[in-house]
């Protein structure tokens, strides 16, 4: 049996009718009306210096959707957390690299095809210098590295929003090139 989002009332358990939103619970002692609502997710570039080169932070995703594929740091926003909490706590989670969350700056925005309602917010943290912690692979990091530059990333990244910002970033910054990536 598929499996269905909202089947049925998260407050009573009564089986919706329909699968359109709003859903109203057809139970007349709830009622309870669900939409479905934006879903954002955090993605954070992070500026580094390795070996005396500037780059980008990215990693090598270790799970589906684009398994094995480069990324930048990212995930679901919690619905106790900011966009910078979020952010600061995914690259965390995904690198070992722990930048404060008020150095975070808003960078780019988008809703994504074909689920519009999945909203990016794409942020720049502050430069991160010196050595990185050692990195620990986990369920959702394959391994972790830094690009140079976005000559050939398109072989390389998963998300092609991921990719365009990137790039963006990249062209904006004069680091220009082979992308040169390096396991750190």
């Amino acid at each position: 049996m598929a499996k269905v989002r909202d089947a049925f009332c998260s407050f009573c358990g009564t089986a919706h009718v329909g699968r359109g939103y709003p859903r109203t619970c057809p139970n007349p002692a709830c009622g309870t009306t669900i939409w479905a609502n934006p879903i954002p997710v955090v993605v954070a570039l992070v500026p580094v210096t390795h070996e005396g080169r500037r780059g980008l932070l990215v990693v090598r995703r270790g799970i589906d959707p684009m398994r094995g594929r480069l990324a930048l740091a990212g995930g679901f926003l919690e619905d106790h957390e900011t966009w910078q909490e979020g952010a600061a706590r995914e690259v965390c989670e995904e690198t070992g690299v722990i930048i404060e969350p008020s150095t975070l700056e808003a960078f780019h925005y988008v809703s994504t095809e074909p689920n519009p309602n999945r909203v990016l917010l794409f942020s720049i943290a502050a430069p991160v210098t010196g050595p990185l912690p050692p990195h620990v692979p986990n369920a959702e990091t394959a391994e972790r590295g830094v690009i140079f530059g976005s000559d050939g990333l398109e072989r390389e990244f998963g998300f092609p929003l991921h990719l365009e910002m990137a790039r963006r970033y990249l062209a904006r910054e004069g680091l220009t090139g082979p992308h040169d990536y390096r396991t750190v």
